[in-house]
């Protein structure tokens, strides 16, 4: 990173910026968390899992990030 702050190198989640995705956590088992990836920082990744519910995810916890096609409401519910 650079003193303006811009990654000197592309961040590794922005290819899922926006896009509805499940994001893998926790190692002894996978935990599927249905969200959007919204940013990311050089420790963690920001997720939504709802509008106004955002939460900074740190990048050791995940173990593996897949698109979804599904709508949140039918996972959700």
């Amino acid at each position: 990173m650079n003193i303006d702050g811009i990654w000197d190198c592309p961040p590794v989640y922005c290819a899922w910026f926006g896009k509805p995705v499940l994001l893998f956590v926790v190692r002894k088992c996978r935990i599927p968390i249905p969200c959007n990836i919204i940013a990311e920082s050089a420790s963690s990744v920001r997720i939504r899992l709802q509008p106004g519910w955002e939460i900074d995810v740190p990048k050791e916890l995940i173990l593996s990030v897949e698109e979804t096609a599904a709508s949140r409401e039918i996972c959700m519910n």
